[in-house]
């Protein structure tokens, strides 16, 4: 994995602008196609163009007073960005009002310098400077740095998701017939 140059200066964080939609858009979109990539069942791709998809939906969340987006810009490039909401109690989940890391990513370059801690404390204390007593996050399974890097900076795992497909929905295309199950006697 590349590592930012060590002579690279720190990266500001700052809340986005308008003007930063276009480059929000790009990393928000690799982040959808990774999680996609790593359990397309799980995870839906957004349609086409999902730059498009995600500079709208970004855009209005900075309209939104319960929304959080933040850049990470470096020599006057966006390298990385966080997004957040304030969340109302949620009784399906048993999850009191709290805030909620949504995304964050950091371009694989600028990766290993500590702009993802950064990043996610600042997240943090942007939701906790809008009330939130608790930030909680989801994250990918098959993401154990993520993992790492949000233990690094305090959270605690608290839920593991799993999901269950149909079995139609399971078997990868071209499969085939299914098999048939052997019979099963209690001896053997």
């Amino acid at each position: 994995m590349p590592r930012a140059p060590r002579s690279a200066p720190p990266a500001e964080i700052r809340p986005a602008r308008p003007e930063d939609l276009p480059a929000l858009a790009r990393l928000g979109a690799k982040l959808a196609r990774m999680h996609h990539a790593m359990d397309p069942l799980r995870f839906f791709l957004p349609e086409e163009p999902i730059e498009e998809g995600y500079a709208w939906w970004l855009g209005k969340e900075l309209r939104n007073r319960r929304a959080i987006v933040l850049a990470a810009e470096r020599r006057g490039r966006i390298i990385g960005y966080g997004y957040g909401r304030m969340e109302p109690r949620d009784w399906n989940s048993l999850r009191d009002a709290c805030g909620v890391g949504v995304d964050l990513w950091v371009e694989p370059a600028a990766r290993r310098g500590g702009l993802g801690g950064r990043l996610a404390d600042a997240l943090t204390a942007a939701l906790e400077a809008r009330g939130a007593d608790r930030v909680v996050l989801g994250v990918a399974t098959r993401n154990p740095g993520a993992q790492r890097l949000f233990r690094s900076v305090g959270f605690r795992p608290t839920m593991v998701e799993m999901a269950r497909e149909r079995r139609a929905a399971a078997a990868p295309p071209n499969e085939g017939r299914p098999r048939r199950r052997r019979k099963r006697t209690l001896g053997g």
